[in-house]
């Protein structure tokens, strides 16, 4: 198995970071059919902590035999919750898009805060 991992301020550049470095994991370990999909969630992600926990993030990438799995952990406690955007809706389509492009994903309460992670299939 292998990781990557991108500690970062709550702030906007963040996402930019952690998209540019999800791209370059996944040439790296000769994904590049997954790559559109692990950037995507991982821009989602980062930008959800960004802005709702507004806390110190931590992304994590591990790759596994069957998938790639993104996890971002922050220090709020608030768990998300996915909501169906109206067809002009511009906000609320974070969760959604991880949904449409994970695998499996969810969130799990841990000492200081919470993960919330996708999986996508390789």
């Amino acid at each position: 198995m292998s990781e990557t991992t991108l500690r970062a301020a709550p702030q906007s550049e963040a996402v930019e970071l952690a998209r540019r470095l999800a791209a370059r994991t996944m040439r790296t370990w000769a994904l590049l059919e997954r790559e559109e999909q692990v950037t995507a969630i991982v821009a989602e992600l980062v930008a959800n902590a960004v802005r709702h926990a507004g806390t110190v993030l931590e992304l994590r990438l591990l790759r596994r035999s069957d998938a790639v799995r993104v996890e971002v952990r922050d220090r709020a406690s608030a768990m998300p919750k996915m909501t169906v955007p109206a067809p002009l809706d511009e906000c609320h389509r974070g969760l959604f898009i991880v949904d449409r492009f994970s695998t499996d994903w969810g969130a799990v309460p841990v000492t200081g805060g919470k993960v919330v992670w996708a999986e996508v299939a390789t």
